[in-house]
Formats: C-alpha cells, structure tokens, sequence
C-alpha cells in the first residue's frame, strides 16, 4: 500500500468526519456521536474507504490515547468527596442492579455461569469518554448534574478496574509451580503497586510539573 493512497484515506476520512460533524451540529447531537457514525461509515461495513489497515490502527491509537488524555484531565477523585453519598450509593447501585439483570439474562439464554458473570460485568461498564466529551461540549461539565454524573462516572470506573483484575484472576490457569490464588496474589500486588505509583504521581510530581509546562 502506498504512501499516496494512505493519504487519501486520511483525507477521506477526515472529510466525512468534518461533513457529519457539520450535519451533527445543526441536528444539536453530540460531535463525539457523529465521530463514531463516521467510523461506521467508513469502514468495510459502510463505504470502505480503509484499505492501509495497519496505518488507519496506529491513527486510531493515536486518538483514542488523546482522547483519554482529555477526558483524564477533567476528572477529579475529589468529586466523589463532594458528591457524597449520591455519587456512591447511584453509582455502585447501577453496577449491582445491571450484574444482577445481565447475568440472569445470560442464564436465561443458555449460557454458562462463567460466560454469564462474563457477560454481567461488561454490561456494568459506562462509556466515561462519551459521557464527558458530551457533558463538555454542552459546558454543563461543572453544572451540578454534571459533576454528579461524572463522580458517578469515577465510582463506576474503579469498580470496573477491580472487577477486571477479578476476571483476570478467576480466568487464569494454575502455571506447574503455582495456583490460582499465587496468581491472584500476584496481580493484586500488581494493581496496588501501580495505583501508589500513580498517587504518588499525582500528589509530589505532576501538579508542579503541569504547572512549569
């Protein structure tokens, strides 16, 4: 694939972007909506414009891993203080109540108790992206619905990070020279490594260094 048709791919993509962007705002609908239409759009199930796979992925990355940036920035861990109870109790209430349906759903149909809890918790994780680019665009980010939802949001997105290292851990195999609970041991002492790290980070490095840069 050359380095001309890649380009024109970029372009095309790019311009259907700004044409639906264009389209989404005058209909009143959410820029980040039009994004993912797009995307649909220009796929293989759409116009397939996409043939430089490999250099359309690294461009995807690169966005994805913006816009995580972005949305980083916006959230704060002190909303849940501020917040209170509302953003706990509402926040843990959903992920329990959407547990609860999803997996009864998934025995319903026949599936395995493993695939259900599977299944059960992918339904409990919020799309914190959508969410605050949405909130942002209509500057209601720090209107007081706002930052309910976004402490909602941080509460969701932490359950989420210890029931992804759960599944790891439940999903594991036993190696020759250990057990699952080994394993378990090992990625919590993993996870709490990586989260102090972070703290720490953010408590002494980050807020002098964001504010020289």
């Amino acid at each position: 694939m050359t380095e001309s048709s890649t380009f024109f791919e970029i372009t095309a993509i790019l311009s259907l972007a700004a044409l639906l962007g264009i389209i989404g705002q005058r209909l009143r609908q959410p820029l980040i909506i039009m994004f993912l239409a797009t995307g649909i759009l220009a796929g293989p199930s759409g116009f397939g414009i996409i043939r430089s796979y490999s250099q359309i992925e690294l461009l995807a990355h690169i966005g994805i891993a913006l816009l995580l940036f972005i949305v980083g920035l916006k959230l704060d861990l002190n909303l849940i203080r501020s917040t209170g109870p509302v953003a706990v109790v509402a926040g843990l209430g959903q992920i329990i109540f959407t547990a609860l349906l999803g997996f009864l759903i998934a025995l319903a149909i026949g599936m395995s108790n493993v695939s259900a809890i599977y299944i059960a918790a992918a339904l409990t994780f919020s799309s914190t992206i959508i969410i605050v680019k949405i909130l942002s665009d209509k500057k209601e980010i720090d209107s007081l619905h706002g930052q309910i939802a976004i402490g909602i949001l941080i509460v969701q997105d932490i359950a989420a990070i210890l029931a992804m290292v759960a599944l790891t851990t439940f999903g594991a195999k036993a190696d020759e020279n250990g057990s699952v609970l080994s394993v378990a041991l090992l990625i919590a002492l993993k996870a709490i490594g990586f989260l102090g790290a972070v703290a720490l980070l953010m408590k002494y490095v980050l807020p002098g260094l964001t504010k020289r840069l």
